[in-house]
């Protein structure tokens, strides 16, 4: 084996330990976080509002199977883009500013980042009832 020949095999070795892409790179998934839950009063005793987070890595699809809220949710979209659809509907992508409606009982049947390059990240308001799960399966 030449000497060329041994840099082209060492170059080779060192390259494939490497992390390929930002795939590699990209930090785990965090799952979404509850931010803040508070009984309702009055006409709406018996429900909490519910503040949660959703980061989602870069072009990952959501790793919920589709599921169903037990009450109405209104997303944000604050960093990134978000893959989007509710009742097996065409797919959107929303922007950042760009916000999302979910009726009481609507299957959630999409959801991820549509952005290759960075995270996603969302902030929800649920009302669900007291002590509910915020998810059930579809």
């Amino acid at each position: 084996m030449t000497i060329q020949d041994r840099r082209t095999f060492l170059g080779i070795a060192a390259a494939s330990l490497l992390p390929i892409g930002a795939a590699a790179q990209a930090p785990a998934p965090r799952p979404p976080a509850e931010l803040a839950r508070h009984a309702l009063t009055g006409p709406l005793e018996g429900f909490e509002a519910v503040l949660v987070e959703l980061n989602i890595p870069p072009g990952q699809r959501g790793s919920a199977p589709a599921h169903r809220h037990p009450g109405p949710v209104l997303g944000y979209v604050v960093e990134g883009q978000m893959r989007f659809a509710i009742d097996n509907e065409p797919e959107r992508v929303l922007p950042v500013g760009g916000t999302f409606f979910e009726p009481s009982g609507a299957v959630h049947t999409t959801t991820g980042s549509a952005r290759p390059d960075g995270p996603t990240r969302v902030v929800v308001f649920m009302l669900v009832p007291t002590g509910s799960p915020l998810t059930a399966p579809a």
